[in-house]
């Protein structure tokens, strides 16, 4: 009877660390499991995100690179037409330009997001200078053009047209440069998007 009781409890004790045993098994695999499915969750959030802000930037850099084409055209062509319609014209368009740009910028926050997802070279830091760069130029082109618009002295005239070529070929030399970098962080981030896209 001792040993049928000992065999009994010894009996009920390996049940018991047997649930245990199972139960412990159990909140593991739950645990490895949870993690898994928390860490894809993560990860597909990050690439749809990547992918939203890669796409934003893409579109809006084609944005950009189309208006700066347009507007180096338009200063390239200064020296062939210098009237004060002409003038006129390359002022609107200038105006119209940087409106869209600040627009563009203004509407479009991702596009301030793409050195977290990319690795591109024209960052915020470098954008900022580059802009301040572009103001200085411009209202120096600005300034110029309403001093040949006010001018009545044809000698003066003519030297204030010489200093807004000058002006004209800083604004295209500076934004070509803007161009090429732009040109060059979407081509990255368009090979990144892709690498995205294949995974």
């Amino acid at each position: 009877m001792a040993d049928n009781l000992i065999l009994l409890e010894v009996s009920a004790f390996s049940g018991l660390a047997g649930a245990l045993f199972t139960q412990v098994i159990s909140a593991v695999n739950t645990y490895f499991i949870d993690r898994r499915k928390q860490t894809a969750e993560v990860r597909s959030q990050h690439r749809a995100k990547k992918i939203e802000i890669g796409e934003s930037f893409y579109y809006i850099t084609g944005e950009k690179m189309a208006c700066i084409n347009k507007n180096i055209r338009y200063w390239k062509n200064w020296n062939n037409s210098r009237s004060e319609a002409s003038l006129d014209f390359l002022n609107k368009e200038t105006s119209q330009f940087n409106s869209y740009m600040e627009q563009l910028n203004a509407d479009n926050w991702k596009y301030n997001l793409i050195s977290l997802y990319f690795n591109v070279s024209f960052t915020n830091d470098e954008v900022v200078k580059s802009n301040a760069r572009s103001h200085q130029l411009y209202l120096l082109y600005l300034d110029l053009a309403e001093k040949i618009r006010m001018s009545e002295d044809d000698i003066k005239t003519e030297e204030l047209h010489q200093r807004f070529a000058v002006t004209v070929y800083e604004m295209c030399s500076h934004y070509e440069e803007i161009y090429a970098r732009l040109k060059h962080d979407s081509e990255t981030v368009k090979t990144q998007l892709l690498n995205e896209f294949a995974v």
